[in-house]
Protein backbone atom coordinates (compact mmCIF):
# COMPACT_ATOMS: atom_id res chain seq x y z
CA UNK A 1 0.00 0.00 0.00
CA UNK A 2 1.20 3.46 -0.52
CA UNK A 3 0.80 6.57 1.71
CA UNK A 4 2.44 9.72 2.76
CA UNK A 5 3.86 10.51 6.70
CA UNK A 6 1.83 12.92 8.66
CA UNK A 7 3.07 13.21 11.57
CA UNK A 8 6.77 12.53 13.54
CA UNK A 9 7.29 12.23 16.86
CA UNK A 10 10.94 12.03 17.23
CA UNK A 11 11.58 11.56 21.01
CA UNK A 12 9.12 8.56 20.80
CA UNK A 13 10.66 6.77 17.10
CA UNK A 14 7.25 6.69 16.01
CA UNK A 15 5.08 8.60 13.05
CA UNK A 16 1.44 8.56 11.00
CA UNK A 17 1.15 7.54 7.46
CA UNK A 18 -2.10 8.98 5.85
CA UNK A 19 -2.98 5.20 3.65
CA UNK A 20 -4.26 5.53 0.62
CA UNK A 21 -7.19 3.58 1.37
CA UNK A 22 -7.99 6.83 4.01
CA UNK A 23 -6.99 5.24 6.75
CA UNK A 24 -4.55 6.69 9.47
CA UNK A 25 -1.72 4.12 10.35
CA UNK A 26 1.01 3.95 12.89
CA UNK A 27 4.24 3.21 12.46
CA UNK A 28 7.04 2.68 14.93
CA UNK A 29 11.44 3.13 13.67
CA UNK A 30 11.71 -0.68 13.81
CA UNK A 31 9.19 -1.32 11.16
CA UNK A 32 11.42 1.31 8.58
CA UNK A 33 13.34 -0.93 5.95
CA UNK A 34 16.09 1.07 4.09
CA UNK A 35 16.21 4.06 6.15
CA UNK A 36 16.83 5.96 8.94
CA UNK A 37 13.77 7.90 11.25
CA UNK A 38 16.30 10.57 11.19
CA UNK A 39 15.68 10.74 7.41
CA UNK A 40 12.19 10.89 7.41
CA UNK A 41 10.05 14.26 7.32
CA UNK A 42 6.29 15.16 6.99
CA UNK A 43 5.25 14.37 3.43
CA UNK A 44 7.46 11.63 2.32
CA UNK A 45 5.71 9.52 -0.42
CA UNK A 46 6.46 5.74 1.34
CA UNK A 47 5.39 2.32 0.70
CA UNK A 48 4.02 -0.14 3.71
CA UNK A 49 1.91 -3.38 4.61
CA UNK A 50 -0.31 -2.77 6.88
CA UNK A 51 -0.74 -5.23 10.08
CA UNK A 52 -4.07 -7.23 9.61
CA UNK A 53 -6.77 -6.09 12.33
CA UNK A 54 -4.88 -3.17 13.45
CA UNK A 55 -4.30 0.40 12.08
CA UNK A 56 -0.44 -0.36 12.39
CA UNK A 57 2.27 -0.52 9.35
CA UNK A 58 4.76 -2.64 8.89
CA UNK A 59 7.76 -2.81 6.14
CA UNK A 60 7.83 1.27 6.01
CA UNK A 61 10.18 2.32 2.49
CA UNK A 62 10.29 5.49 0.84
CA UNK A 63 8.50 4.88 -2.32
CA UNK A 64 10.52 5.33 -5.16
CA UNK A 65 8.69 7.19 -8.66
CA UNK A 66 8.05 5.07 -11.14
CA UNK A 67 9.93 6.68 -13.64
CA UNK A 68 13.13 5.48 -12.05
Amino acid sequence: MTGRITRLVDDQQLGMIAGEDGVDYLFESHSLLGVTFGALHVGVPVTFVPVAGTKRATIVKIAVPASQ
